[in-house]
């Protein structure tokens, strides 16, 4: 009995405790008032992105443009994430030979991949692989009655897998990404790109990145519109 009680006794002043405690308001991170500044201009790139969100079927449950995943990765901050279903353009793409990246590919959601705004997709070359399986590639079409008419699709993998492959079946896709958005840092210590403000130490120089990794080709999807 005096057992119970003291069981009870404790459980009840545990309960008492936590209800008593305030919640910890958890801050989000800063972003940088030069940062805010160029985030606010990005969205006015992306109205026909914008219009077929509104009537695509895979975004019901919502989706989010590169202009959205950047803003949404520097809310984040550095150390964190954000989950999302990214819809995007592929403009560009390309491929890491060397450096702490080791063998990726990137695509891309804007032409030049150093550019302010731009959504990097990364993975490896697996994912790759899976991934052009997929790709439908049509051949060349003509126009009958008005209408295009298209001599043939294929789905087949490629053998040779590069860079330029790569963008042959991809370049211009209209994609889903499902991921966690994430800032990236670049090394920029050639020069090819222009440095900006950073925290990861000030001897470095180079730029944060919004990044999705993907790890499994199935978390990308291709969006034909009919």
């Amino acid at each position: 009995m005096l057992r119970s009680f003291l069981a009870f006794a404790s459980l009840f002043s545990a309960s008492a405790l936590l209800a008593e405690t305030p919640p910890v308001a958890v801050a989000a991170p800063m972003i940088e008032p030069a940062i805010q500044e160029r985030l606010a201009g990005l969205a006015q790139h992306e109205t026909e992105l914008e219009r077929v969100r509104a009537d695509l079927a895979e975004c019901r449950e919502g989706c989010t443009t590169p202009s959205e995943a950047v803003l949404l990765a520097y809310r984040a901050g550095v150390e964190g994430e954000r989950p999302g279903r990214f819809l995007l353009d592929i403009r560009s793409g390309g491929q890491s030979l060397f450096g702490n990246l080791d063998r990726l590919y990137f695509i891309n959601s804007r032409q030049d991949y150093g550019e302010f705004g731009t959504l990097t997709i990364a993975f490896e070359e697996d994912v790759l692989q899976a991934l052009l399986r997929r790709a439908r590639a049509c051949g060349g079409g003509e126009i009958v009655n008005g209408a295009i008419q298209v001599k043939g699709c294929r789905r087949e993998g490629l053998a040779d897998v590069n860079m330029f492959t790569m963008m042959q079946r991809l370049n211009n896709r209209r994609i889903l990404v499902e991921g966690d958005v994430r800032l990236q840092w670049i090394d920029a210590r050639f020069g090819l790109q222009s440095p900006v403000s950073n925290r990861r130490g000030e001897h470095e120089r180079g730029y944060f990145q919004p990044w999705v990794w993907v790890y499994d080709a199935d978390q990308i999807s291709f969006v034909y519109e009919e």
